[in-house]
């Protein structure tokens, strides 16, 4: 039975898209069809440049979130209030300064032009630069205005003194979020109002989409406050530890097509 009148937000790596690019089909072509009677809207990390083909795939009119909720825009509809928050780009380029001796490199990104601070192979895969302009050299030669925020690769091992530098650097104005630790420590620098779920709710609100008609579903640490947000937040069994453990319900992994199990079977779940 297909349902109308939802919310329904999808994250895309490991949500949607395992290893960068292999895309769930069965699941896409589902929410293709969910979206001619509710309002499907993609929430990623990723910028719009490398988040589009999938949005155009699916046949959306919607709003879509980037950067994790930094960036919010409908490409369809200028009526739409377009969001861009974004964070002080001198304490982003003294934070690189200060930590130099363990930062491999770092990105960030203003619209569609890409800022890398210096070339390092594991980076590349994160960039999505088809469709952007891409600016290599040290940040604070290139940088010309604020970001959206940053995504920092830095050796194993030193996520602790990263998170103290924000602690007692950043004033609050930026924070750090640990992504993978295992061979190599990613962090990506938002600000403070950013995440998924301040994101959906703006979307809600603009379309008086009542909170019992939201689902959310992710992988990640990036998805926790979407998660939590919505009243039917759903971790995929390849979720993060944090995310299982604080989300409503729990879906198949996205080798499973875990997003098409659970919406295919979203009557059972409303129960």
């Amino acid at each position: 039975m297909i349902f109308k009148d939802y919310l329904i937000a999808i994250d895309l790596d490991g949500t949607l898209i395992a290893n960068f690019d292999e895309a769930d089909k069965k699941s896409l072509r589902y929410l293709k069809k969910l979206a001619k009677t509710n309002t499907v809207v993609i929430a990623t990390g990723r910028p719009l440049r490398s988040s589009k083909y999938y949005y155009n795939l699916m046949k959306l009119k919607t709003p879509i979130i980037n950067y994790n909720g930094a960036l919010i825009q409908n490409p369809y509809d200028q009526s739409f209030p377009k969001y861009s928050i974004k964070i002080d780009k001198a304490l982003l380029i003294n934070f690189v300064i200060d930590n130099n001796d363990i930062i491999h490199t770092l990105f960030c990104e203003i619209d569609d032009d890409i800022y890398l601070d210096r070339n390092f192979d594991y980076a590349y895969p994160y960039l999505h630069t088809e469709g952007g302009n891409l600016i290599t050299g040290s940040i604070s030669k290139t940088l010309l205005d604020d970001p959206n925020g940053a995504v920092v690769f830095a050796k194993a091992g030193s996520e602790e003194r990263l998170i103290k530098y924000a602690q007692a650097n950043f004033n609050e104005k930026i924070k750090i979020r640990i992504w993978h630790t295992k061979d190599i420590v990613i962090a990506e620098l938002h600000n403070p109002l950013i995440n998924k779920g301040n994101a959906l709710k703006k979307v809600c609100d603009y379309y008086s989409i009542a909170h019992d008609k939201t689902i959310a579903i992710g992988d990640g640490n990036n998805d926790l406050e979407m998660i939590k947000f919505a009243k039917y937040g759903v971790a995929m069994a390849n979720a993060v530890p944090e995310l299982i453990e604080i989300a409503n319900y729990k879906t198949k992994s996205i080798d499973e097509n875990g997003v098409f199990h659970f919406l295919k079977n979203f009557k059972d779940f409303q129960k």
